[in-house]
C-alpha cells in the first residue's frame, strides 16, 4: 500500500513539475528524433530509469519495472570511477520484497541511460519508448510508439500529442516555435 501511495505521489509531483520555464524548440525535438528514431532500446524492455539527483561526483538513478507497482531501486553512480557504487534496496526491504531486477539488469539500465545522456528512459512491454533528454526531475517529454497508429492523441500516464509519424510530445511540454 505504501508503494502505491509513493508511486502515485511521485507521478503527480512529476506532473506538476513538467512545465519548465525554458521551452524546448521544434529544432531541438527534431534533432532528438533524428538521432534516436531507429535506435533499439529493447535491452531495457520493461524497465524505467530516471535521474533523480546529481552532484559533480555522483548521480542517483531510480530504477524499476515499467508499469509495475513495485518499490524502486536507488542506484548511485560515481562519475569519476564510472561505476555503480551503491544499489539501495531500502524500499524493497521495507515491503519485505525480494529483488526483482538482477545486478546485470540494473547495470545495463544505468549504462544505457548514460550512453544516451537522457534524464529519463522507459521501455514498456510493447516496446514503446518514453524519453526525456531535456530536463531532470520531469516526466517523459517524448513518446516513440513502436509503430505509427495515426492517433493524434495517446494517453499513457500523460497525454501525448502527435508530433510526427510515431513520435508524440507530452502535452504539458509543447515546444515554442
Amino acid at each position: 500500500m505504501r508503494t502505491l501511495v509513493f508511486s502515485t505521489l511521485l507521478f503527480f509531483l512529476l506532473g506538476f513539475c513538467s512545465c519548465s520555464n525554458d521551452s524546448v524548440t521544434n529544432r531541438e525535438i527534431d534533432k532528438v528524433i533524428s538521432q534516436y528514431d531507429s535506435v533499439n532500446f529493447n535491452n531495457i524492455k520493461g524497465t524505467s530509469i530516471l535521474q533523480r539527483s546529481g552532484t559533480p561526483n555522483e548521480i542517483v538513478y531510480v530504477i524499476d519495472r515499467f508499469g509495475e507497482n513495485k518499490p524502486p531501486y536507488f542506484v548511485t553512480f560515481n562519475i569519476s570511477r564510472q561505476s555503480i557504487t551503491e544499489v539501495n534496496r531500502n524500499l524493497l526491504e521495507r515491503d519485505s520484497m525480494s529483488d526483482y531486477l538482477t545486478e546485470s539488469e540494473i547495470a545495463n539500465a544505468v549504462h544505457t541511460i548514460r550512453k544516451y545522456g537522457f534524464y529519463l528512459l522507459s521501455v514498456d512491454s510493447s516496446e514503446n519508448v518514453f524519453i526525456n533528454p531535456f530536463y531532470a526531475d520531469e516526466p517523459a517529454y517524448l513518446l516513440r510508439l513502436k509503430s505509427a497508429t495515426g492517433d493524434s492523441i495517446v494517453r499513457m500516464g500523460f497525454v501525448y500529442k502527435l508530433y510526427r509519424e510515431n513520435w508524440y510530445l507530452n502535452d504539458n511540454a509543447m515546444p515554442k516555435e
